[in-house]
């Protein structure tokens, strides 16, 4: 457990070293906070952060890949992996590390968007129970998207190419879903939508704390790590 947590501190360090990780958190809040002004305060309608949950599920869709990529290509393009591989540190603890690190820079990205909530209790009366389901979700799912971009990246040396391999993958799993479900016979329809991450997604951003979702991103997370251990 050390020597995970340790491969965790040197990769969050790597990342907010640079200029790169600060871009993507400035960015990201700023898309968050327009969708907010833009769409949270309505006369009439109940204050809430239901809008900004989803676009934060889709801009972790294209943003997730992108901080995860250089996990392991990073590595196989400077050529210090073997040196890490070498060291007395299991290729599991490698995996697990920088998953962690990466699950901890999402949580970075999210601290941002706590000054929203604030907004909310001071103009509006929000549903905590709501808001935290909502935060769950986009957790469990942004760890779904950094597992993937981790696989991604144990294939290829190239950062471009593993950000493109796991963009494309979600991408093409999300319209496939949609675009499959409605001609598939009615018996087989409900399975088709029970594998979109999408749909699951919602349900947390409306307050529904489903254990079955829970489970399926847990689940999917848990096998692209083992995926890119093996």
């Amino acid at each position: 457990m050390s020597r995970t947590l340790a491969i965790a501190r040197r990769d969050l360090l790597a990342t907010f070293a640079t200029p790169a990780g600060w871009i993507v958190v400035a960015l990201f809040s700023l898309v968050t906070a327009l969708v907010f002004f833009a769409t949270s305060f309505h006369n009439g309608e109940p204050a809430g952060l239901r809008p900004v949950l989803l676009i934060a599920g889709w801009a972790f869709i294209a943003m997730a890949p992108a901080i995860a990529m250089r996990s392991i290509s990073e590595e196989l393009r400077q050529g210090t992996y073997e040196t890490l591989a070498t060291a007395p540190v299991s290729e599991a603890a490698i995996i697990l590390g920088k998953f962690a690190a990466c699950v901890i820079f999402l949580l970075a990205m999210l601290a941002p968007t706590l000054v929203l909530v604030v907004l909310l209790e001071l103009y509006g009366r929000p549903d905590y129970g709501e808001l935290v389901c909502g935060y769950t979700g986009l957790v469990l799912a942004g760890s779904v998207c950094m597992a993937l971009g981790i696989l991604a990246s144990t294939l290829t040396s190239s950062q471009v190419v593993a950000y493109l391999v796991a963009l494309l993958t979600v991408v093409f799993v999300v319209i496939g879903i949609k675009a499959l479900a409605p001609i598939v016979p009615p018996a087989y329809a409900d399975l088709v939508y029970a594998a979109d991450p999408v749909l699951r997604l919602r349900d947390f951003t409306i307050g529904l704390l489903d254990t079955a979702n829970i489970a399926y991103f847990v689940a999917l997370a848990a096998a692209l790590l083992v995926a890119a251990i093996a």
